[in-house]
């Protein structure tokens, strides 16, 4: 994948390429081989030197402990076949010396860097082979600088930054092969904008942001593998605009969520391949946004929920693989709970401590 990668960007380069230009003007690219690592800007100038024009590291790269507060160093690298570490740089605020890499074959791992900022200096990424984390970088506000970036193999899991704000750099995502995690990021308010964003090969998580207000414009996701799971988000009020979600192969677990009132935006969804789990939502008064849904695999759990005063919202359910406990909805009417049961159960039937 990465040569092929490297043919493209070869393109990309013009009259200006110096002593690496052929006659005509094209780059002649360049092969590295092995691990690299980057500790100072003379280790970048000699990578450079080495690699001169649009070139490939064939194993790791790692960029680690620099001392300046904005790096400029590897302009000409297009490609990583390994994988790629930005760590423990404890000064270091921007990097724009990564701003021609277009694919990295294994993971990207970007953390503990105290005083990171933006990731504006991987503007032009579009693919990573492996998984895709961003953690525990205290000053990292955005991660709008990923606005090229097209598919993940692995995981992408973004968690642990204190003052992330948003999560709206990423609309060109279009998959993620494995789960997307987005947690324990305590100044997050939004995420949105993943409208390119049409598939999830594992789980989707959005668990133990705080600040996080709304979960919208996820407008493209048919298909989610794994599980989805929205839980302990103390100031999420909404999911809304995941409209063309059809399908989540196994849990949806919607938990712990002190100020939802509205699942509206899953308004399509019309199959769970696993368990069914709504619990511990104080405000939650209605299950509408669930009226498609027509199948649960496996169980259907639905337990204090204090406000609940309907199951309107699964008029459309007619199957439940296995069984179904309703209990502690102090203000869910108990007929409703049977009718439910007797109409899709397969298994066995609690329900107990809901409203007479």
């Amino acid at each position: 994948m990465i040569a092929f990668v490297l043919l493209l960007v070869l393109a990309g380069c013009g009259e200006d390429a110096g002593v690496d230009s052929t006659s005509n003007g094209d780059c002649e690219g360049n092969i590295l081989p092995g691990n690299r690592i980057v500790r100072s800007r003379e280790d970048a100038d000699a990578l450079e030197k080495e690699g001169r024009c649009n070139y490939t590291i064939a194993g790791h790269l790692e960029i680690t402990r620099l001392d300046p507060t904005l790096f400029e160093g590897l302009k000409q690298l297009s490609a990583v076949d390994g994988n790629l570490t930005i760590h423990d740089n404890d000064e270091l605020k921007h990097f724009e010396g990564l701003n021609n890499l277009v694919a990295v074959g294994g993971d990207i791992a970007i953390h503990d860097n105290d005083k990171l900022v933006d990731l504006k200096g991987l503007s032009f990424l579009h693919t990573i082979g492996g998984h895709f984390s961003i953690s525990h970088n205290d000053k990292l506000t955005a991660v709008d600088g990923l606005i090229k970036l097209n598919a993940v193999a692995g995981n992408v899991r973004i968690d642990n930054n204190n003052q992330l704000a948003a999560v709206d750099g990423l609309f060109g995502l279009a998959a993620v092969g494995g789960s997307f995690i987005i947690a324990f990021n305590p100044s997050l308010a939004l995420i949105e904008d993943l409208s390119n964003l049409s598939r999830v090969g594992g789980d989707l998580v959005v668990e133990d942001n705080l600040s996080l207000i709304a979960l919208e414009d996820v407008s493209s996701l048919k298909e989610i593998g794994g599980s989805l799971r929205l839980g302990r988000n103390a100031a999420l009020d909404r999911v809304e605009d995941v409209s063309n979600l059809t399908d989540v192969g196994q849990d949806l677990s919607i938990y712990s969520n002190p100020r939802l009132t509205s699942l509206a935006g899953l308004a399509n969804l019309s199959r769970v391949g696993g368990n069914l789990n709504i619990y511990n939502n104080e405000k939650l008064t209605t299950l509408a946004g669930l009226e498609s849904l027509e199948q649960v695999g496996q169980d259907l759990n639905i337990y204090n929920n204090e406000k609940l005063t309907s199951l309107a919202g699964l008029a459309s359910l007619v199957g439940i693989g296995r069984n179904v406990l309703i209990v502690e909805n102090g203000n869910l009417p108990t007929s409703e709970a049977q009718a439910l049961a007797e109409r899709a159960a397969a298994g066995e039937v609690s329900i107990a401590n809901n409203a007479d």
